[in-house]
């Protein structure tokens, strides 16, 4: 999969937040103009340096000017602080978070004014999102003081405080980027960072800052624990982004060391113009395991969490598997692609391949071999249940089902032909409609039904280093729909987006992209017409390049054109799966 550059988040319902401590907010600078030379890029906000206070400004007046003076474009709290007394201005720390809102009032209150935010969303440290719920309001209470005759605030709160329109325009979304717990690929962190010259100094601190909540869990960091930036990222003319580490860098074994370089490969990569990055402490490179003093930022391609080799298509028709690595349907060699079996749903792995399919009455997973298949090709019985739904792999080979017994759902895994049950709070027991890994293996996204409709909820799924499941971590909830559809299908669109199948009416069926940590989506994503029909699942594929697939209650196959549109593909094709 290949990342695109960064691009600014469009204008969403209600948007953000908190971004605090390792993004820098610089106190002035000079106006710059950056050329938009990439076709999702909009041009810079215009010029603005907010007046400070008003002289004999009432306490409403001044919290409105301070309100105002965050919003200096370029971005810079200089003027802002002029709005606060001496003791506040010394201790305000607005680089501890940012808190995004759609309107806000100012009132008098005693002793100085309240300030009312609407749809509050909020960054953490490192720009990453804070999972609140959409539409929440918040109010500030500023106490003000009197210095020299004049009113100032004295208790401002330690964030970037702005609207939703500022943010848009002055905020990008970037990728940070870390390891899974087995080292084996590399997970994207969104976050929201001011544009402009610091983008690639504010990207390096939230690496070295560490995952956010939504991938603590799962992934980690080859920087050794303490090693910060020393200065600045600084870019050559050449393109050589230089990255001035404090020493604990140097603790980092050789294969780390490597590891730590491709982690700020794939994340500089985003910033145009960086061609390659190079690590120094003290002013000296570091030199890197093979005698070079810098990468590429193409480096690190292997770690690719979507997969390096294009998924094959599959499906089922008449019950039997068939593949589309021709374009046109074909039977798989081998007993599944063969009468004899009548199959519902589908998974299919990529190492070793092999396909695993639900019997037509939901009681039976069967397993065979795809390569070197024959008709002889022995066919396994790897799980019995009562409600089998679709199944799911991951790239580590495991499969994962989940069974809709008479007490609820369980959560399987099957692991070197070995199945388990998972204890998953907030899911097992519960009425599950879907569920999928992550092609990672690091999350698990479920579809709940019954009193929760229109509920999703991503899993941590904790491995050994060696990628064994050790179980389950934190769960996320979120609502994949505002009104009230129910969810049918869910699938892993990119390594940090899922893609979620709705009914709005019993006639029409939409796809709408949700990301796993809640954050708002990349807006580079072609956003699906609604589509008029009965949607039953979904084929998705982690990698953007290959087209979104759909299923409908004809058995027909759908495609998700450029344009958004569904352009038929296929008939009599009851399921449909792509290789992880």
């Amino acid at each position: 999969m290949t990342r695109r550059g960064p691009v600014l988040l469009t204008v969403l319902v209600a948007v953000l937040l908190l971004l605090a401590g390792c993004s820098t907010l610089p106190e002035s600078g000079p106006v710059r103009r950056q050329a938009a030379d990439r076709p999702d890029q909009r041009l810079d906000a215009p010029y603005f340096n907010p007046p400070g206070p008003a002289e004999d400004g009432s306490p409403a007046a001044i919290v409105s000017g301070f309100l105002v003076a965050m919003q200096a474009n370029p971005l810079s709290t200089k003027v802002a602080r002029e709005f606060l007394s001496e003791r506040a201005s010394a201790s305000w720390r607005p680089n501890r978070g940012t808190m995004v809102y759609e309107a806000s009032t100012v009132t008098p209150s005693a002793g100085g004014a309240d300030v009312r935010l609407s749809d509050v969303r909020r960054l953490d440290s490192r720009g990453g999102w804070r999972n609140d719920p959409p539409g929440r309001s918040t109010t500030l209470g500023l106490d003000l003081v009197s210095e020299g005759g004049q009113w100032r605030i004295d208790n401002p709160v330690d964030a970037l405080v702005v609207p939703t329109s500022f943010f848009n325009r002055s905020f990008e979304r970037f990728d940070l980027y870390f390891f899974d717990q087995t080292g084996r690929t590399l997970l994207p962190d969104p976050v929201f960072i001011p544009r402009g010259e610091q983008s690639a100094t504010n990207l390096v601190r939230g690496v070295l800052a560490g995952p956010g909540p939504a991938l603590s869990e799962v992934t980690r960091s080859a920087f050794p624990r303490g090693t910060g930036l020393d200065l600045s990222v600084v870019v050559t003319e050449s393109g050589v982004a230089e990255v001035p580490l404090t020493r604990d860098v140097l603790r980092a074994p050789p294969e780390d060391l490597e590891r730590a370089v491709d982690q700020l490969a794939w994340t500089l990569r985003q910033v145009p113009g960086i061609e390659r990055v190079r690590l120094t402490v003290g002013g000296a490179a570091v030199p890197l395991p093979g005698g070079s003093i810098d990468a590429s930022v193409l480096s690190g391609d292997d770690y690719d969490a979507a997969g390096t080799t294009e998924p094959v298509l599959h499906g089922l028709r008449n019950g039997r598997v068939v593949e589309f690595s021709t374009g046109s349907a074909r039977s798989v060699p081998g007993p599944l692609g063969k009468p004899g079996y009548a199959m519902r749903s589908l998974a299919v792995s990529e190492a070793p391949a092999q396909v695993s399919a639900v019997s037509a009455d939901g009681t039976t997973v069967f397993q065979a071999l795809l390569d070197g298949a024959t008709d002889d090709t022995p066919v396994t019985r790897v799980v019995d249940g009562t409600d089998l739904l679709r199944p799911s792999y991951d790239l580590f080979g495991d499969l994962w089902i989940v069974d809709r017994s008479r007490s609820g759902a369980r959560v399987l895994v099957v692991s070197s032909g070995r199945a388990r049950a998972l204890d998953v709070p907030g899911v097992s027991g519960r009425d599950v409609v879907a569920a999928t890994v992550s092609r990672d293996g690091t999350r698990l996204a479920v579809v709940l039904g019954g009193d929760r409709p229109g509920e999703v909820r991503v899993v941590d799924v904790l491995r050994t280093d060696e990628g064994q499941v050790a179980g389950t971590g934190r769960t996320r909830v979120f609502r994949a729909s505002t009104d009230g559809a129910a969810v049918v299908d869910v699938g892993w669109r990119d390594p940090g987006t899922l893609a979620v199948l709705t009914r709005p009416s019993r006639e029409t069926s939409r796809v709408a992209f949700l990301s796993s940590d809640g954050s708002p989506v990349e807006p580079g994503l072609v956003e699906p017409s609604l589509f008029r029909g009965v949607g039953t699942a979904l084929a998705v594929s982690p990698q953007l390049e290959v087209p979104l697939r759909l299923v409908d209650s004809r058995q027909q196959l759908f495609t998700l054109s450029d344009t958004g549109t569904w352009p038929l593909t296929s008939s009599k094709i009851s399921a449909a799966d792509y290789a992880p």
